[in-house]
């Protein structure tokens, strides 16, 4: 059996879709959808407030009570990477904990965490919530899935750097557990060095209103470095969904479904019946992004032409390298399912978008360096007198 957490819209027929395919589907099942509230939310999460539906606690109420009449689980995102130190402050402790009091009410029973602090606040309260391991814990080792493990997490989402490394999966999967769960529908650059800086930058725009230059400067240059080379689409460390099998075949069994950002206007329903059928005929890139028609610049990659791609990182370990100029196998595949002469056009156009229309360096190009600060008080340390006499 394949279990699927998938990005929540909110949305009662949603839920009712997903019911259906729970019943049409004997292998596969949505267990649980997630999200979190954005009106009056003081706590951070991993997607900006302004790519989220409207949701207050009223509401987030209703939806987990509907859900959980169709059998799916609702968990919730505190997966913040960073919350300024407040988390270590009295205050914000007590506040904390009167707001697991409230989703506790409204009928939460799990919770996605990134902060190993807030893991600990959460176990100090009273309601007995399961907890999950963000992707943005980066676990990617059999080490850091114990640790959590013994912090008393119940299900780990693992790095997606390591998507394809079958043996280090297996090592996790052996030590830590049934409970390990993997992102299938991957579009983020495998090696990204802005990974880590985007989380924060996420965490600080995830609450009240996002900042557009901050939001736009991970964005653009992630897309960016994506088109450096147009075989990086291959390097994104995604799963087809033909290819589930070798995942269930060393053991893991659940299934993350990422794209809070594509719900509103992308068709999550659609994307996941193709996981769940574990045949796509199509345009990967599409697929990935759940179909939102909004997504810029999008390159087409035929999914069907990809069959086998896989089996070389399945069969020998450590057959990725992360050496790119020493290795041309992701771009000897990409000639096979990508057409390079429209590809081109479609990353020219990006790469002239993006840094045509970039805040950040705009605001570089006209801030001046700042003038030194005028000296507000004379030292007059060394004039002072001390003889008194």
């Amino acid at each position: 059996m394949k279990y699927f957490s998938v990005p929540a819209d909110f949305s009662k027929q949603t839920i009712d879709k997903y019911a259906r395919l729970n019943e049409a589907y004997t292998g596969s099942k949505v267990v649980e959808t997630y999200g979190n509230i954005t009106v009056d939310n003081r706590w951070g999460s991993g997607r900006t407030v302004n790519l989220l539906p409207e949701v207050g606690l009223d509401k987030l109420a209703e939806y987990v009570s509907y859900s959980r009449e169709k059998n799916i689980d609702f968990n919730y995102t505190m997966n913040a990477s960073y919350m300024g130190n407040r988390e270590f402050e009295s205050q914000t402790i007590a506040a904390i904990k009167t707001f697991l009091g409230e989703l506790h009410e409204a009928g939460v029973g799990w919770l996605t965490v990134t902060m190993p602090s807030l893991i600990e606040l959460v176990r100090s309260v009273k309601y007995d919530f399961r907890l999950k391991a963000s992707a943005i814990c980066q676990v990617t080792n059999p080490d850091k899935a114990l640790a959590y493990k013994r912090m008393g997490v119940d299900r780990i989402v693992v790095d997606e750097s390591i998507n394809r490394d079958f043996k280090t999966l297996e090592r996790i999967r052996n030590c830590f557990g049934s409970g390990v769960e993997i992102i299938a529908n991957v579009i983020c650059y495998k090696n990204c060095i802005y990974r880590m800086f985007h989380y924060n930058q996420i965490s600080g725009d995830s609450i009240d209103q996002a900042n557009k230059t901050s939001c736009d400067f991970f964005v653009n240059r992630c897309v960016l470095q994506r088109y450096q080379n147009i075989s990086n689409l291959l390097r994104i460390n995604w799963i087809r969904p033909e290819d589930l099998h070798y995942y269930t075949g060393i053991g893991i069994n659940y299934f993350k479904l990422q794209g809070r950002q594509a719900v509103m206007r992308g068709d999550p329903v659609k994307a996941l019946e193709y996981y769940f059928k574990e045949d796509y005929d199509g345009d990967l890139m599409e697929l990935l992004d759940m179909f939102d028609p909004m997504t810029r610049f999008r390159v087409r990659m035929d999914n069907k032409e990809l069959t086998g791609f896989i089996d070389a990182f399945y069969r020998k370990e450590n057959f990725c390298k992360n050496d790119c100029t020493g290795c041309s196998y992701c771009e000897t595949f990409a000639k096979k399912c990508i057409d390079f002469k429209k590809a081109r056009e479609v990353v020219d156009m990006a790469k002239e978008f993006y840094c045509g229309y970039d805040d950040y360096r705009q605001m570089l190009q006209d801030t001046e360096p700042a003038k030194p600060v005028e000296k507000l008080f004379q030292d007059y340390s060394m004039n002072v007198n001390f003889d008194f006499e």
